[in-house]
């Protein structure tokens, strides 16, 4: 009886000669003493080598622990190879299938990936393929095998086979002057894995089977990156079925045009055997070349010559029907073979169409005798066959400059013929006389048909697609004449009327059977990565792979030219215009948070505008220089600067001042038709001509011209400046918003096609995102110019910033988030010396001093006070500014205001008020991440539900007791989420069998999942990400202690935690495990009816996991912190 498995007693003989007989092979194993074997079960003999099974697997063992030797032949013994459980057989196939469409039905099958966890191998034939697994599988062979015998694919039904690991890799992109005993040296080092090789073949095409002795050295060798004399070695498992019948296809290949010797002369050996003898004889080999044209090509090269220069003990002649290669050394003769070999294999030919009549001049022989001639240069040569002239050169750039020299050669031109000579055409001497032409050749030409213009409208994506997916069919249309319309949204179809007309209706046809999609990817960053380098790769490479257009027309981005954000802020604060002084109510009402508005200014600015369209009207009214009622000193005693339509009692006193005159014109002037554009630009002026008159006294002109640019600023407020900094803020968001959102429309002759880029896409893009946290305490009172900046970090890098508490979250592309983290950390950097705009009032005061005797400080108004102090901690040296509608400025290195109305200036001094309050606790109990939701409000400390609520807090807090202080407890509201859960809570107490269905228990979380909590409850998608030893659900602690822990509530940059009170819904539960992505169905029940939770120990739990979202309520949020020392 046999003992041991089958694989231990099979062995298998390798290099086995030819004239070795079967038999004497079987004895020899049978023969105790001679091999070590013994009772032989099976010997099977396929070429050379063969399988001999052993009736027990000790006697294997001893066999093949010893060397063998037959007939002064060295036999090579090893064990059978296993089964290789990385590698798969698909056989059936259909052969029309293409390996894409194996490869997403593998991964529907397997729910593998095939760009991280196989690869394909196709077989000549295309009915085999080979999986090649990178990880083990998840699912068991036989089950996988059912699934994939059960999904045909293509008409074809599939079967699944293990294969035996293979002792052999294939080794490729090999350069000529590599033979096959420097492989093996190279493999048989240490950097190539060290391991035994076993033989080395070589193939054609600059390749190799390399064969081990041992087959765990294949996965050594594949394993590693090979290099070779600054060459790149492509190496992947050898199997039979995948590279036999190619190495067949090379071998008659090679017999054609290969190796024939002679007789007389020994054949190609193995590297191993030239090693040890050497030939006696002259060495002899001959390339075979039967194709006419390779063969002239070698006539017309200096191949030839420069072998036999460069090697002169060796003959290289060119014979009737091949190249003979006679030398000294067979190594060397092989040498120069593949020299031979590599010539004739880059081979390369080029067609060229042209009308019948080129055709026919380029095939005539005086024409071929003479272009011959200037072709042996290159060296080319050509052939024509009716109207394909095949240009065939040594090379790629050989058949271009050939073909261009062809083009170069000939020319046309058109000569008319007058009416009372067209009698002559038919006679015989036009026909003597075309004939006598040399290197030329004419024809006539019919008479012109009747030609018309057809034009056919289509989009420009799909204009692009026909150009570059049905070039050949646009090619072939020879008879008609395209031109892309210089819109790019059609084609013009120029020729005869009924070819025009075909030509319109097959591409109309063809356009009609293209499939297109918009497809709209959502993703931050996306616009910007598409429009960059590995975007732009990516798309090209689905184009050529998948054959679509992708127009990419509707995406757009612009980088950022401006590297500093904090600067590049600061430019987009316009000159603005304030009071210049604090009134007594101006403070209360900026810290109660009423902004002096923009429509305030631009009412005042629309007033004054006004004014001075009624002066100017006034003016223009009568153009004789009379004497008038409104004199210089009446336009200089006019304050065009001030806010009429806030103060209408100030404006009806004004107008009730005025001259009769100037009112009676007032009326004129607004029923009399006027240029309003003018009035416009003359109200400008105006405002500088008071302006330049207040400086009669001064001779500054640096001084006035800034003055007329500040009122002309001040004065139109749809002019650049204004219209600048609108158009900004209003197209920031929206450059924001396009950078992350990309639509792109994608033509495609087949809709799976489009289906296929548009997972692709998903793909690649969904691999490279990432989530960064940045945390900073100063997050959560940004002021408006730090919020500014953050914006501007988005526009510049294309991320999305999302700001929760004193944690940024940044999320996109991971170069442009790690770009952008940088930035961020850099802008908070430079600010955090910075106050929220409240804050400044409180703690800053910048005054002017009054000059005079008395030098009073007088404080600016709030508003003013915090653009001063921003530009201030910006380090800017000297900044505009308006105050009551006049133009000033303030120097800080001077420390003075100056008036470019008046010219004078005054001190101005910065004062630091009490900083009592930003220094207090008190601080952290008004904050709250919480205060945008209306459903939630704080407990009261004194009241009984705070107290009742800390002290359960604290009674399960344990060790932690005293380790933690409570900052403020919150109660949610959230009417949704609360009757989601009495609903739930009706059903469970239904379908328990305990008594106790709730529990209040808690849940710690980070700062950034406290909003997403309150808003939508315990969502999974951002719950469970610490913990999933029971399952993967919300896990709830039954104490305090384990929910403080900085594993489940880390702190954010203040130190906070954030720890949920919740009621839950634990109903019945049983002990859970790591894969439960659900709870388990209960055992005793006759019915499929589930656990609602799962704890860690039924006795005493410690936590509990629920499935179901609505089964637990957020009921308070706790904020608290841990003390230390």
């Amino acid at each position: 009886m046999a003992e041991g498995g089958l694989e231990e007693r099979s062995l298998e003989i390798l290099d086995i000669p030819d004239d070795l007989d079967e038999d004497l092979l079987c004895l020899y194993f049978e023969n105790t003493r001679r091999s070590g074997g013994g009772d032989v079960v099976s010997f099977e003999k396929h070429g050379n080598h063969a399988l001999v099974v052993f009736e027990d697997a000790e006697t294997a063992a001893r066999v093949v622990s010893k060397s063998h030797a037959l007939q002064n032949t060295k036999l090579t013994v090893r064990r059978k190879p296993p089964k290789d459980p990385g590698k798969l057989l698909l056989k059936g196939l259909n052969p029309q299938t293409s390996l894409d469409h194996v490869e997403l039905y593998v991964e529907n099958v397997t729910g593998m990936y095939c760009e991280t966890d196989f690869i394909l191998y196709q077989s000549p034939n295309k009915d085999l393929v080979l999986v090649h697994l990178k990880k083990p599988l998840d699912k068991d062979f036989q089950t996988l095998k059912d699934e994939f015998s059960k999904k045909p694919l293509n008409g074809a039904n599939l079967t699944l086979e293990q294969v035996e690991s293979t002792d052999s890799i294939l080794v490729a992109n090999l350069s000529l002057a590599l033979t096959e005993d420097m492989l093996e040296l190279y493999f048989e080092s240490s950097r190539a894995g060290g391991a035994d090789v076993l033989a080395v073949s070589m193939l054609a095409d600059g390749r190799a089977k390399v064969s081990f002795k041992d087959v765990k050295s294949v996965d050594d060798v594949l394993q590693k990156s090979h290099h070779y004399e600054g060459t790149d070695l492509v190496v992947e498992p050898y199997f039979d079925f995948l590279h036999a019948l190619e190495d067949q296809s090379s071998v008659s290949g090679q017999d054609e045009q290969g190796t024939s010797t002679d007789e007389n002369q020994p054949q190609p050996v193995s590297p191993q055997s030239l090693t040890v003898s050497v030939p006696a004889k002259e060495c002899v080999s001959f390339v075979s070349v039967l194709d006419a044209t390779k063969h002239h090509l070698l006539s017309l090269s200096s191949l030839l010559e420069n072998l036999k220069k460069d090697h002169p003990k060796f003959d290289v002649s060119l014979a009737k029907d091949g190249v003979q290669i006679k030398g000294p050394d067979q190594v060397e003769v092989e040498r120069r073979k593949n020299e031979v070999l590599k010539f004739l294999t880059g081979v390369v030919e080029d067609r060229l169409t042209y009308d019948k009549l080129k055709a026919e001049f380029l095939g005539r022989e005086d024409v071929k005798k003479r272009l011959n001639l200037s072709l042996k240069i290159v060296p080319s040569t050509y052939s024509v066959s009716d109207c394909t002239v095949s240009v065939t050169s040594p090379s790629h750039s050989a058949v271009k400059q050939a073909r261009d020299l062809i083009e170069s050669q000939i020319s046309e031109f058109t000569v008319p013929i007058a009416k009372e000579c067209e009698s002559m055409l038919s006679s015989t001497e036009w026909s003597d006389f075309l004939a006598s032409l040399d290197f030329c050749i004419a024809k006539l030409s019919n008479a012109a048909p009747h030609a018309r213009e057809t034009v056919l409208s289509m989009e420009p994506g799909m204009l692009k697609f026909l150009q570059l997916h049905h070039q050949d069919l646009l090619a072939d249309m020879g008879e008609v004449i395209l031109f892309p319309l210089e819109t790019g949204d059609g084609l013009s179809i120029q020729g005869e009327w009924s070819v025009c007309q075909s030509a319109a209706e097959l591409l109309s046809a063809i356009i009609g059977s293209i499939f297109t999609k918009t497809i709209v990817v959502t993703q931050p960053g996306i616009s910007r990565f598409l429009l960059e380098e590995e975007g732009v790769s990516i798309l090209a490479e689905m184009t050529a792979k998948f054959e679509v257009y992708i127009d990419m027309a509707k995406v757009h981005w612009e980088p950022l030219e401006d590297d500093d954000i904090l600067e590049l802020a600061w430019k987009m604060t316009t000159c603005q215009n304030f009071q210049r002084s604090s009134s007594a109510d101006s403070i209360q009402q900026f810290t109660a948070g009423v902004p002096n508005g923009r429509n305030s200014t631009d009412a005042r600015t629309s007033a004054r505008i006004e004014e001075a369209k009624k002066i100017l009207a006034v003016i223009g009214s009568d153009l004789n220089p009379q004497p008038s009622s409104l004199g210089v000193t009446d336009i200089e005693s006019l304050d065009l600067y001030s806010d009429r339509s806030q103060d209408t009692s100030a404006a009806t006193e004004e107008e009730a001042d005025q001259p009769q005159s100037l009112q009676a014109h007032d009326l004129q002037s607004t029923s009399a038709p006027m240029d309003v554009c003018s009035l416009d630009e003359d109200a400008s002026f105006l405002l500088a001509i008071q302006m330049s008159m207040e400086l009669n006294q001064r001779s500054d002109a640096e001084d006035f011209q800034k003055a007329l640019e500040l009122s002309r600023r001040e004065s139109m407020p749809n002019e650049e400046n204004t219209q600048l900094e609108r158009a900004f803020e209003m197209s920031l968001q929206d450059t924001i918003t396009t950078a992350n959102k990309a639509e792109i429309c994608v033509f495609a002759n087949y809709n799976h096609d489009l289906v296929r880029v548009d997972i692709a896409l998903g793909k690649k893009v969904g691999l490279r995102q990432c989530e960064e946290k940045v945390e900073n305490k100063n997050l959560r009172k940004l002021s408006s110019h730090q919020k500014r900046c953050i914006e501007l970090i988005k526009r510049k890098h294309a991320v999305e910033i999302s700001i929760q508490g004193t944690t940024a979250v940044l999320s996109g592309f991971k170069e442009y988030v790690s770009e952008a983290v940088m930035d961020l950390k850099n802008v908070l950097r430079r600010t955090e010396n910075m106050m929220s705009d409240a804050e400044i009032v409180k703690t800053v005061q910048w005054v002017w001093v009054e000059q005079g005797s008395s030098s009073k400080a007088i404080p600016y108004s709030p508003d003013a006070t915090v653009f001063i102090e921003n530009a201030w901690k910006m380090k800017q040296k000297k900044i505009d500014i308006l105050f009551n509608n006049q133009p000033y400025s303030i120097d800080f290195e001077k420390m003075e205001e100056h008036s470019l109305a008046s010219g004078k200036s005054v001190s101005i001094k910065r004062k630091m008020l009490s900083t009592e309050d930003l220094y207090t606790e008190g601080e952290d109990e008004d904050y709250s991440l919480l205060s945008s939701i209306p459903e939630v409000c704080p407990v009261d400390v004194d009241s009984d539900e705070f107290q009742n609520v800390v002290k359960d807090f604290y009674d399960t807090l344990q060790d932690n007791h005293n380790k933690i202080r409570i900052i403020k407890v919150e109660k949610l509201m959230n009417k949704l989420l609360h009757d989601q859960y009495r609903l739930k809570k009706v059903s469970i107490e239904q379908s328990s069998s305990e008594s106790q269905v709730q529990r209040t228990l808690y849940h710690g979380t980070s700062e950034t999942s406290v909003k997403e909590i309150c808003i939508h409850g315990f969502n999974r998608s951002f719950c469970g990400k610490n913990a999933t030893v029971y399952g993967q659900g919300v896990y709830f602690a039954v104490n305090a202690s384990l929910s403080v822990s900085d594993t489940y509530s880390p702190p954010n940059a203040d130190g906070h935690k954030f720890i949920f009170v919740a009621r839950v819904l634990t109903g019945d539960f049983t002990v859970g495990k790591y894969d439960y992505k659900t709870a388990p169905l209960k055992e005793s029940s006759g019915i499929p009816v589930r656990y609602h939770s799962v704890t860690d120990q039924i006795g005493s739990p410690t936590l509990f996991v629920i499935f179901n979202d609505t089964q637990a309520y957020p009921e308070y949020l706790i904020t608290c912190k841990k003390i230390y020392g």
